[in-house]
């Protein structure tokens, strides 16, 4: 045993504590009795991995000085149907020769008789979510998606999908994969191949979740799929899994869009008459409570980047993270009419960057919180706060040396074409392409002031005012012809 772990186990309360009462707040480590056919035995939860309040909670931590992971099923009326339906798919994956965790102990809460799955921790071993985000290298992320659709493809041979099918869940442990959570696995089929549309609509929930700019790899991936089926696909079944992973995309958007504006395992909602203020559940912290109650009182110890009538921009430090302010100001009670109907730009800006950040992997920088202020129905003051991005704007750097030389406009205008593409692909035009609004760091272009940024439903639409961001966008090259020409030829290669 490891002094880390001495410590925490000397740090867990030696009360019996119930995981079903404190919601997202459990605090960790503590200690649970489980009653295992009469004896009771004594179960230490270093860390919670994941939490869904009143539903299921996922630990690891010690059992019987081993280490593992404890899934508690919290549910009064269904704990035990859930319980039931995690074992019967984790035996359905082992029948099949797929790999997942040993389990090593059936049994209850001592206090609360709420089910417990006690599974031996693979230790070291990497869950596959965090090593695609960690991936250095476009091959080594194609490794792994081919390593997983391996595993996919041995499953639907066997009768087997999983209906929640995510990267979170496999783990790779000494280079083999291993599946986990048995409760989303459907084993219906269990012992006869999955049947071609079964198979494709599997398939393309999974690469769903993958950003558009990994889509050229699915022709590929679909190869290497079909050569570990026995039964046979027709010509266009590929077009067929690339339509239902546009389709998939789109829900896993919408789905990912409706959840921001409440509580939820990604954030913290605090509600009231007066006040709504929505945080990254990553950066909650005490001192960052503080902050959201009174933005305002920040700012006496920040830096101000920007003061106008209607914004106000500050950069603050808090838990030692530079975080950017951007507060709307409502000038009059006529302007906080004008409102009454209408998002608040902050939440607006809130809305955009989540779905830059989080769902297309355009760089912008990464949202933190925002908050409303108000007075009955009507809106006040609005705050969006992000990481700070340390960087040169564009306008400084269309007139800085970096550019001069023919090499760094070429791959200026290259960055810039990589991003207006992503966003053409995303039917999103922006609303104001001044120079300002772009951030360049660590070889990116980080895009800024998101609250006029507009998803169109129609492509022409969407081309009108694209090109009026084009538009805007060149305007900041009067002064710089031969960069413009270039601006401008790129622009013109845009696939709209």
């Amino acid at each position: 045993m490891n002094k880390t772990t001495e410590t925490q186990d000397r740090a867990a309360p030696a009360m019996d504590v119930d995981p079903g009462s404190s919601g997202y707040a459990i605090k960790t480590p503590f200690r649970v009795s489980l009653n295992a056919g009469g004896q009771i035995v004594e179960l230490v939860c270093h860390k919670a991995l994941r939490i869904l309040p009143g539903k299921r909670l996922v630990c690891c931590g010690k059992w019987t000085d081993k280490k593992i992971v404890a899934k508690f099923f919290l549910d009064p009326n269904k704990a035990a149907k859930h319980c039931e339906r995690e074992e019967n798919g984790l035996s359905a994956l082992r029948k099949a020769g797929i790999k997942t965790p040993a389990l090593l102990f059936k049994g209850a809460l001592h206090q609360v008789a709420l089910p417990v799955l006690i599974f031996k921790k693979l230790d070291p071993a990497d869950n596959l979510e965090i090593l695609w985000k960690k991936a250095e290298s476009h091959s080594r992320r194609i490794d792994l998606l081919k390593k997983i659709v391996r595993i996919i493809a041995v499953q639907h041979e066997a009768g087997i999908k999983q209906d929640d099918i995510h990267l979170a869940n496999f783990m790779l442990f000494k280079d083999q994969i291993y599946t986990l959570d048995g409760s989303a696995v459907d084993f219906r089929n269990l012992g006869r191949p999955l049947p071609a549309a079964a198979s494709l609509n599997n398939l393309g929930l999974f690469l769903a979740q993958f950003y558009p700019e990994f889509d050229e790899l699915i022709k590929k991936i679909f190869a290497l799929y079909i050569s570990k089926r026995s039964i046979l696909f027709k010509q266009n079944d590929c077009e067929r899994l690339i339509k239902k992973v546009f389709l998939y995309r789109e829900y896993k958007k919408k789905s990912y869009l409706k959840k921001i504006f409440r509580e939820c395992s990604a954030f913290a909602c605090k509600k009231n008459h007066n006040s709504l203020t929505i945080c990254d559940r990553q950066y909650q912290s005490e001192l960052m409570d503080t902050f959201l109650a009174d933005p305002d009182n920040f700012f006496k110890t920040g830096t101000f980047l920007k003061q106008g009538n209607t914004s106000t921009v500050a950069l603050v430090k808090i838990d030692g993270r530079q975080l950017v302010v951007k507060r709307y100001n409502i000038k009059s009670f006529r302007h906080s009419f004008r409102y009454l109907f209408r998002k608040s730009r902050a939440s607006v800006s809130w809305k955009n960057a989540q779905r830059l950040f989080y769902v297309l992997n355009i760089p912008t920088p990464k949202p933190v919180a925002f908050l409303e202020k108000r007075v009955g129905l009507f809106k006040k003051k609005s705050y969006f706060i992000t990481e700070y991005i340390d960087g040169i704007n564009a306008y400084n750097l269309f007139h800085s040396n970096e550019v001069e030389d023919i090499a760094g406009r070429k791959h200026l205008v290259c960055m810039f074409g990589r991003l207006l593409q992503s966003l053409s692909d995303a039917l999103l035009s922006h609303g104001d392409f001044k120079a300002s609004n772009f951030i360049i760091a660590n070889d990116k272009i980080f895009l800024l002031d998101l609250d006029a940024m507009q998803e169109h439903s129609f492509r022409w639409m969407f081309r009108k005012k694209f090109r009026r961001d084009c538009l805007r966008l060149t305007q900041n090259l009067k002064d710089l012809p031969e960069l413009s020409e270039m601006f401008k030829n790129r622009i013109t290669g845009l696939h709209l």
